[in-house]
């Protein structure tokens, strides 16, 4: 145990000066040009995809994506809320690096370089289409797109905490927004409904009355049907890169955790990651990877040489069916330090050994105790 508490610093500045991404060389059909969208799904536990769950209720749309893509079925957030997850993800760096750890009391700073900047220069069009004001842009995420659409309109108040649209009225902005740009373009569609409270429409609600959370899933489902089917129309889908994800997962009671956000264990850091690009085979990827991933995983879809300040690794060698370099994944829940008066919660996930840095360590065999109950 000592041994591993003495590591977990040298993890830490490793991961900080030491980014593992690599030049574009992979791409499936070097797809130069490509349009790229990123779906990102708010509070969505793996668990409750059809797809990564026979157990689950259905979601018809997602499960086909995941069955002409790849599904990543050891994928992990580094952080359990919003905020800093999208950072992660769009910046392709941890916190340790640009220091978002919270939402709303963290802003995104200007210098940092986003996937939306980075692409704007090679001639992207970029639209970002919000659901949950925690994303408002006076957090810093809408740095390099041309339309950063979080209008938040509720009882006559504009863009306040916690305010959200409903996932039909953000995916019908954003096909809004693709009829009116040229390709190529990057999208990103960030829907809310299944955090919480959850209070799915009708049907829905009457037919998931006992699991409304799963309601909020099944209805997410159905509503992207209409922006996949909208590429389908124009054509865009042969050209066009998806990546689905989610920001965190939700505890639903697990381990005494309610919703999310407080503990850092995989009912909250494991999340569904499905990437879906012309040239790539139905796949199942077992190794573990996370959000930092994604962005260097574009610019090889895309040929273009990953930025240097990266520290995720592109994810096409996997989906190819060879092996990632080893690596800790560092994962961190510090609203409580900073909110509550907690000890810092902090850790790393490497191959089947998740390690929690906590007043009372804690060490999980995830090949055999996923759900983290034997410490």
């Amino acid at each position: 145990m000592l041994k591993l508490r003495l590591l977990l610093p040298a993890v830490l500045l490793g991961l900080i000066l030491c980014p593992t991404a690599s030049p574009a060389s992979e791409s499936p059909d070097q797809g130069k040009h490509m349009n790229v969208l990123v779906i990102t799904i708010d509070t969505l536990r793996s668990d409750r995809l059809s797809c990564y769950s026979p157990d689950a209720p259905p979601t018809p749309v997602i499960d086909g994506l995941a069955k002409k893509g790849a599904l990543f079925s050891r994928a992990y957030a580094h952080t359990t809320l919003t905020l800093p997850s999208h950072t992660n993800i769009l910046l392709g760096t941890t916190p340790l690096h640009h220091g978002v750890h919270t939402n709303t009391t963290f802003v995104v700073q200007e210098h940092f370089t986003t996937l939306a900047e980075y692409l704007k220069g090679f001639g992207y069009h970029t639209g970002a289409f919000i659901a949950g004001s925690t994303l408002d842009s006076r957090f810093g995420l809408s740095q390099g797109f041309d339309v950063y659409d979080d209008d938040f309109k509720v009882k006559g108040a504009i863009k306040f905490f916690e305010a959200e649209r409903p996932a039909e009225q953000v995916v019908g902005r954003a096909i809004g927004w693709l009829r009116e740009v040229e390709a190529p373009w990057f999208l990103w569609l960030h829907l809310f409904d299944p955090h919480f409270p959850y209070e799915p429409p009708d049907p829905y609600l009457t037919e998931y009355k006992d699991q409304p959370y799963d309601g909020e899933v099944a209805y997410v489902d159905a509503t992207l049907s209409r922006l996949l089917d909208y590429l389908r129309r124009i054509g865009a889908d042969a050209s066009t890169a998806i990546v689905l994800t989610s920001d965190h997962g939700e505890s639903l009671g697990e381990h005494g955790e309610e919703t999310h956000g407080i503990l850092a264990y995989n009912s909250t850091l494991w999340i569904p990651l499905i990437i879906y690009a012309p040239g790539i085979s139905p796949v199942q990827v077992t190794q573990p990877v996370a959000h930092i991933d994604i962005f260097p995983t574009v610019c090889d879809l895309l040929s273009l040489e990953s930025p240097s300040f990266l520290q995720g690794t592109s994810l096409i060698p996997a989906i190819k069916g060879r092996e990632l370099a080893p690596r800790q994944i560092y994962f961190e829940s510090l609203e409580p330090y900073y909110n509550m008066g907690w000890a810092p919660l902090a850790g790393f996930i490497e191959g089947d050994l998740k390690f929690i840095e906590t007043p009372l360590p804690e060490i999980y065999d995830l090949a055999e105790d996923f759900q983290e109950s034997r410490n």
